[in-house]
C-alpha cells in the first residue's frame, strides 16, 4: 500500500495531502500544465497499490474543477484544524 505522498506520476505533483484516512486520500496538486487540481485515490491494502493505477503504478484520479471547492469545503468542515488550500 503506497503512502499518498509516494504517489507522484510525472503529470501531477502533490502539493498537499488534504485527507488521508482509512485507506482513502485526497490531494491538492499541480497538473502538468500548471493548473491546480484536486485528486483522490484508494490507497490499497498490503501489497495492493490501490486504485486507480496505470500499468501497475499508483496514480491519482483528477476531479472535475467545479467539484474542487465544494469538496475542499466539506473536508475543511470535517477537519477544522486543516489550514485550507491557498488560492494560487
Amino acid at each position: 500500500m503506497p503512502s499518498p505522498t509516494e504517489v507522484n506520476p510525472r503529470n501531477f505533483k502533490v502539493l498537499e495531502v488534504v485527507y488521508d484516512l482509512n485507506g482513502f486520500s485526497v490531494a491538492w496538486g499541480s497538473w502538468e500544465d500548471g493548473t491546480k487540481r484536486l485528486a483522490m485515490r484508494w490507497n490499497g491494502d498490503g501489497d495492493d497499490k490501490g486504485y486507480p493505477k496505470t500499468f501497475g503504478n499508483p496514480v491519482w484520479f483528477m476531479l472535475p474543477t467545479e467539484l474542487s471547492l465544494p469538496i475542499l469545503r466539506s473536508l475543511d468542515a470535517y477537519n477544522p484544524s486543516h489550514r485550507g488550500i491557498e488560492k494560487n
